[in-house]
């Protein structure tokens, strides 16, 4: 659930903090107060795309940061997401979520002090918070959007992956077929032309590093009679000739040695001298070492310049540098590799048939599950709807095949309602009023909360159209949540409002510079009452408003949780 939020510079937010606790949250305030702002701030903390406007005026930055206490449950789920982007996974559950808005545009966010991307945000968010915005009931005139709220109360979600999955895959399967079909010829020609690139390189084989080895040892082998003269008359004057160099700077060592003693400043002269000796010694030594590995061989270099011409016969005729060969020859076997397959169709019609039998094994066992769903889910609208004065009225999900395949699977999901005695269910497009509309949504959204793990249900609005005695359902309905869910709502209905655990009252004020801010306040019991006794309108009733104020949250407490929940 989220523990804390706090807010700067966000729209009319100037700072903005609030601890948040367990249960149903109502947040209430007078028209334009900014009752929405932490819905949105929430929503743009996790995953939405942001721009400017978000920024309040003569700011420079927004910034947002939320603190969320993961439920176990969830945890593997949000680890496995964090170390798949990585990033690192609390040990005691908790996430600091942070996001920064700049005023020229740039976005950044942050997750536990780890920068992250928009896509970590969405999908986390997504596990921990659901959103119902203001105009959740108008999605559900959208086809599209029918299908993903069943998909999503059923946990199908896998099941539609891995038919998009297999589509993409079949699609991709009838355009290569198509193509290679569409241009055999070209292929062919392209083919042969790499096989032949192929069979020059396979004939040659070079090998990594192999020019620059056989340039070394050619220059090497070329050079041998001068580097074998050169080394060996080093040795010879070093060490081995008649009167060799170390042998004449030992002797004057030795003399100075004896002369040292009546004379001191000769010191200098002898250690310069017996540290030539052990230079002279140890050249002497690296020039015989050397002469012993010299190898002076006329066929070796021989082969090598054969070697040489042919690797750079072979870069010419492939007009590449013979160091590039290795490569050359890596990417010209996978070419044809890749140009054969291309060009073999009975390949390409066997690939073509082996993924539409995938796609279609998928899409019928998420039929399957949709035919499974569908009853029970729309038994359990049902219900709800009962409890929202539409007692006379059906809720059903149909399932229609499609007259072609698609990413989404085999049909389109369909709401309907049936009123009354009617013989069969009309489109909810068709036949829904603004009013019904808002009460379905709201059905459906109960629906799916009771179905799913997510921790943070937020409702931004969504008894608009609803009042009266229906009122009273929608908060039940909304308390009951709270028994399993952390439930933040914005509200305008008292009868809602009366049924929360805790109570948020937004402000609208003024700043220093003249500029409009929203202020938030944590009510207590009487504040609580003064609230909804303004919601209920209290001029020139003010008495009475605050009496059937102290009323509702007394109903309140005593019958709580009393919806068809249970």
């Amino acid at each position: 659930m989220i523990r804390s939020l706090a807010v700067r510079h966000f729209v009319t937010a100037e700072s903005l903090e609030i601890d948040l606790r367990s249960g149903f949250i109502a947040l209430t305030g007078e028209t334009g107060a900014g009752k929405s702002l932490l819905i949105n701030a929430l929503s743009f903390l996790l995953g939405d795309r942001a721009d400017t406007t978000m920024v309040r005026r003569g700011a420079a930055k927004a910034e947002l940061v939320a603190e969320m206490q993961v439920p176990d449950a969830l945890m593997p789920a949000v680890a496995a997401e964090l170390e798949a982007a990585g990033l690192d996974a609390p040990d005691d559950g908790l996430l600091l979520v942070r996001r920064v808005i700049e005023a020229e545009g740039r976005s950044r966010a942050w997750i536990n002090g780890q920068m992250a991307g928009l896509a970590q945000l969405k999908a986390i968010g997504e596990m921990l918070v659901d959103v119902h915005g203001q105009h959740a009931h108008q999605s559900l005139l959208r086809p599209a959007a029918q299908q993903a709220l069943l998909d999503r109360h059923a946990g199908l979600e896998p099941l539609v992956l891995g038919v998009s999955r297999a589509y993409a895959h079949w699609q991709a399967a009838h355009q290569a077929l198509t193509e290679a079909e569409t241009e055999a010829s070209r292929l062919a020609e392209e083919l042969e032309n790499q096989q032949w690139r192929l069979e020059l390189l396979d004939e040659i084989s070079p090998q990594d590093d192999e020019w620059e080895a056989l340039s070394a040892e050619q220059h090497r082998l070329a050079h041998g009679a001068s580097l074998l003269e050169a080394a060996s008359g080093a040795l010879a004057v070093l060490s081995e000739s008649d009167e060799p160099i170390a042998r004449q700077v030992d002797r004057l060592a030795q003399q100075f040695r004896g002369l040292v003693e009546k004379d001191s400043r000769l010191t200098d002269l002898l250690r310069c001298l017996e540290e030539a000796s052990i230079q002279i010694s140890e050249a002497g030594h690296a020039a015989s070492r050397y002469l012993d590995r010299l190898e002076i061989d006329p066929e070796r270099l021989a082969q090598v310049e054969r070697r040489v011409s042919d690797l750079f016969d072979a870069a010419r005729r492939l007009r590449c540098s013979p160091e590039e060969l290795p490569a050359l020859h890596t990417t010209v076997r996978d070419a044809v590799a890749r140009l054969r397959q291309a060009a073999d169709l009975d390949l390409l019609r066997r690939r073509l048939d082996e993924a539409e039998v995938a796609y279609n094994d998928a899409a019928r066992a998420l039929s399957a599950a949709r035919a499974r769903a569908a009853g029970p889910f729309a038994q359990a609208v049902t219900g709800w709807l009962a409890e929202l004065a539409m007692a006379s009225t059906q809720f059903e999900v149909g399932l229609n095949p499609r007259g072609r395949p698609s990413p989404t699977g085999a049909e389109d999901t369909t709401f309907l309602l049936r009123h009354g005695s009617a013989d069969k269910g009309q489109p909810l497009a068709r036949i829904a009023s603004g009013g019904e509309l808002s009460r379905v949504s709201l059905a459906i959204a109960a629906t799916a909360a009771l179905a799913t793990d997510t921790p943070t249900l937020i409702f931004d609005e969504v008894d608009a159209g609803i009042g009266g005695n229906t009122g009273h359902v929608v908060g039940r309905l909304l308390q009951a949540l709270g028994t399993h869910h952390q439930v933040l709502v914005v509200t305008h209905l008292a009868q809602v409002a009366a049924r929360a655990d805790h109570h948020i009252e937004v402000r609208k004020a003024t700043d220093d510079r003249g500029i409009p801010t929203s202020e938030l306040s944590p009510l207590d019991a009487q504040g609580r009452m003064l609230e909804i006794a303004r919601m209920l309108g209290t001029e020139g009733t003010a008495e009475a408003s605050q009496a059937l104020a102290r009323e509702l949250i007394s109903q309140a407490e005593r019958s709580p949780n009393t919806s068809c929940m249970s």
